[in-house]
């Protein structure tokens, strides 16, 4: 009975339920959430200007649903880029949007997780800013996932100065893929739940690999436009698809937040756990 109250308090916050399937058998379960233009922009890509703030508008209500999304999973994951590109910005519940901390923390409390979620930073190249406050804040475990190259780098140029932050290499020379990933994550650290917050390139990975399960997707009011000098990123980054193989996506909910839309995709997936 208390799961069943706890469940309809969120719903009463979120209008409406927000649960998750478990596991796959061989995999974490892969939520993702980004904020898009109308015409499909997820980045200026311009320097300082180059974050989800300049495309959401720092809309309450996606700032919200990042928070909660976040207080849910049991890691939140990043590419190297994505780290660098925004900084400053720790992944956790109540940096993206203090006003809900203590919904978030007993929401993680209820359901018998650490206060915080791990942070997993992906690099192929093993180029890190250590200066970070994702290595940096207290109670947060980041965790980096790279190539043997990048590994072999992180030794060189940082030794025992990040002896406190956990890495793990793929055994792969020049990319680690998403399967390696999410085997990494669910044997070694325990992920059940992984929230994917990007970059488009890292996203677009997952997406080819088959790897994601819902898109939690902000629809901003805004246009930014692109040109061939200014190509700024859609979702899927570099990804292609042609017709037989682009995924397609299932409405599972869609909310108004003042002007934006929040909607909850769901694609198709193989049993889980």
């Amino acid at each position: 009975m208390e799961r069943e109250r706890d469940r309809l308090e969120l719903a009463d916050v979120y209008d409406g339920d927000l649960s998750f399937p478990g596991p796959h058998a061989d995999r974490p379960y892969v939520i993702a959430n980004f904020v898009q233009t109308i015409d499909g922009v997820v980045s200026f890509g311009i320097p300082g200007k180059s974050g989800r703030g300049e495309i959401s508008g720092g809309s309450a209500e996606d700032r919200f649903v990042m928070g909660l999304l976040r207080s849910m999973a049991d890691a939140v994951l990043v590419g190297s880029g994505t780290l660098h590109g925004d900084p400053g910005h720790v992944r956790t519940p109540e940096f993206i949007y203090p006003e809900a901390r203590q919904l978030y923390a007993e929401l993680r409390r209820k359901s018998g997780k650490p206060l915080l979620p791990l942070n997993v930073i992906l690099t192929a190249s093993g180029r890190i800013d250590f200066d970070e406050p994702t290595f940096h804040t207290e109670g947060l475990q980041p965790i980096i996932i790279t190539t043997e190259e990048g590994m072999e780098r992180l030794e060189h140029d940082h030794g025992n100065a990040a002896s406190h932050v956990i890495v793990r290499s793929t055994g792969e020379s020049d990319a680690a893929p998403p399967v390696s990933v999410l085997r990494i994550l669910g044997e070694e650290f325990g992920v059940r739940l992984l929230l994917h917050e990007g970059g488009p390139t890292v996203f677009g990975g997952f997406l080819r690999a088959g790897a994601i399960d819902e898109l939690f997707l902000t629809l901003a009011p805004q246009i930014a436009g692109r040109s061939a000098s200014a190509p700024r990123p859609s979702i899927a980054g570099e990804a292609v698809f042609v017709p037989a193989s682009a995924p397609w996506l299932t409405l599972q909910s869609l909310k108004r937040g003042s002007e934006h839309l929040l909607i909850r995709y769901t694609a198709q997936r193989s049993d889980v756990a």
